[in-house]
């Protein structure tokens, strides 16, 4: 007995030691600073309750490391392209009345609505954990102020939604993401969340990032 239980102190000693030389290996981040800038997916989710629009963005994002596991950053954006999503509308004269085919049924044409992200803002708080020297994983939750246009011509399958969207121009955003260094001081990131929920529409406008990151 007391052979195993010298044994286990024994183990448990070699144990520690090592967690504390991985610990020491670590990267220590408390009280660096870091900048990025990302080329993002904007994925607007269910319009209509069936149709997505995606849009290409930037942004820029300004961060520090609070501690070793906890990071707070802003983060601002820029809205590249804007995107369709199919609608129709009945075809009517002058006067406002409906056009008839021959057979008596009324004539549609095609009227697509546009969604554009025009620029957004995000603060986040989050976790920040080492995989290795050289990789880290990270997850974040914050606000986002996001301004954003739906045009849709009058009468068409979209004709609501210039008004219910976005609805409120703040939403709880929420982000994860991978990264790796590729030189010193410079890491790949790899970036996936929410950016914004529009509580008059439900659509909900997803992110998905590639960016490069430099610490200082």
């Amino acid at each position: 007995m007391k052979f195993l239980a010298r044994s286990l102190a024994l183990l448990a000693l070699l144990t520690l030691n090592v967690a504390a030389e991985e610990a020491d290996d670590s990267p220590k981040k408390a009280g660096l600073d870091y900048i990025a800038i990302n080329a993002v997916l904007i994925d607007f989710q269910s319009i209509g309750n069936k149709y997505t629009a995606k849009n290409w963005a930037t942004t820029f994002t300004m961060g520090s490391y609070i501690t070793n596991y906890v990071k707070t950053e802003m983060r601002l954006g820029v809205g590249l392209t804007d995107d369709t999503v199919p609608g129709y509308i009945a075809r009517r004269d002058e006067d406002g009345d409906l056009i008839q085919d021959e057979s008596g049924a009324n004539i549609i044409d095609a009227s697509n609505a546009t969604i554009a992200l025009n620029h957004f803002a995000s603060w986040y708080m989050g976790l920040h954990y080492p995989l290795a020297e050289w990789s880290s994983i990270y997850a974040q939750i914050g606000m986002s102020y996001v301004n954003a246009d739906a045009t849709a011509e009058p009468g068409s399958t979209w004709d609501d939604l210039p008004e219910d969207y976005p609805g409120s121009k703040f939403s709880m955003s929420w982000i994860t993401g991978l990264d790796f260094k590729i030189v010193e001081d410079w890491y790949v990131t790899a970036e996936a969340g929410r950016l914004h929920r529009s509580t008059a529409s439900d659509i909900q406008t997803l992110q998905f990032g590639l960016g490069l990151k430099y610490e200082f």
